[in-house]
Parts: structure tokens; sequence; C-alpha cells
């Protein structure tokens, strides 16, 4: 009896509603219309954004390449011309007073340089693909390790590349977006630095 006044009274409480089929008609789902117009927003958002990203990696990307890329062909210009090149890292924050005497070379603010040694007087390279390059408040060049165990946190440092085909050990520390911390290796016998992706010394890498 329980099973059948239970029956009754669901089938008594379908006759308030409506039919199933009208139910769903009722209830309708977006129209093309919305659904064009939010196709449209969306791909507004992404024109505008992405090319924003991009060209926040694709600096980025860059730099680090013109870095290591500088370097190797500082290395490849020593040993192909018979001379010494000099790389000269100007470290944030530098802007020392230019003398006469080096022509502003050391007056220099977070880049790199190639210098040669002509009549007691440095000198920037002639080659174009050595000439200097400044870096962005975003990737900036913070100290420089050398292998006597003497950090450098201002200033300039010159690392002489042989034309025999050696430099030095070098470690130069980057900080790129104000939080990412980044290594340059430099090897005394190698072309190609290695870029470490944490601050390292010569105790923690090879």
């Amino acid at each position: 009896m329980g099973r059948d006044l239970t029956l009754i009274l669901t089938a008594g409480n379908n006759e308030n509603v409506a039919p199933k089929s009208d139910h769903i008609f009722n209830n309708k789902g977006f129209t093309l219309i919305e659904i064009i117009v939010v196709i449209v927003i969306i791909s507004i958002v992404m024109m505008i954004t992405i090319p924003r990203v991009s060209s926040f990696l694709g600096n980025k990307r860059e730099n680090f390449a013109i870095l290591t890329s500088k370097i190797a062909k500082t290395f490849d210009d020593a040993f192909l011309h018979n001379h010494i090149n000099y790389l000269a890292i100007h470290l944030e924050g530098t802007m020392l007073e230019s003398t006469e005497d080096d022509d502003n070379i050391f007056g220099r603010d977070n880049g790199i340089s190639v210098v040669n040694l002509s009549n007691g007087k440095f000198v920037d390279s002639q080659r174009k693909i050595l000439q200097y390059k400044n870096f962005p408040e975003s990737f900036r060049i913070t100290e420089v390790l050398l292998s006597s165990g003497e950090t450098i946190t201002e200033g300039n440092v010159l690392i002489p590349f042989y034309p025999q085909g050696y430099s030095d050990n070098v470690i130069v520390h980057l900080l790129v977006d104000d939080e990412e911390q980044w290594s340059l290796r430099i090897f005394k016998h190698l072309k190609e630095p290695r870029l470490i992706p944490e601050y390292v010394n010569f105790e923690t890498t090879l």
C-alpha cells in the first residue's frame, strides 16, 4: 500500500509539471549571435596580450643570445686574427666619469664591449659584430666572480681572450626581470659559455 501511494503521489505531481519536451524547449542555450560575440571578445583579448607575452619572451631570449654569441665571437676573433681581445663587462650602475684616454669605454653601464689595446690605450674593436651592447634594466649584470676568488659588484671587468685559444674562468651573475637569477659561466679553454638558471659559484659548478 505504501508503494502504491508513492506511485500515485508521483503521478499527481507530474500533472502540474510541463511535458518534458516543452521543459527542454524553454531552457534556451546560447544563440548564434551570442557565441559570435564571445568569440570576437576572446580574439580581441588574445590580439592584445599574445604580442606582449611574445615580445617579453623574445627580448629575454634575444639578450641571452647576444651575450653568449658575443663571447664566442670574441674567442674566435682573437684566434683568427692573432691578437688579444678584451671582453669588457660593464656592471650595472657604473656610470664613471669619462676621460680622454678611455674614450668613454669605462663609463658605460650594464653592457659588454670588446676592446683592444692600441698604443697603450683601450679602443673599441673595429669589427661591427663585436661592438658595444647595452642591456635594458630588465636584464642586469649584477656581479662578476673571478677564478681568483674575487667578486666584483661595480665598475668594469676586463677578460682577456688570447690568440692561443684560451681566456679565463669567470662567472657572470645576471638578474632578469628583477626576480630570475642566472649565471653565465665562461670557461678558460672553451669557446661557448654556459647559461645556468640560478646563481652559482666556482664551488657549486664545474
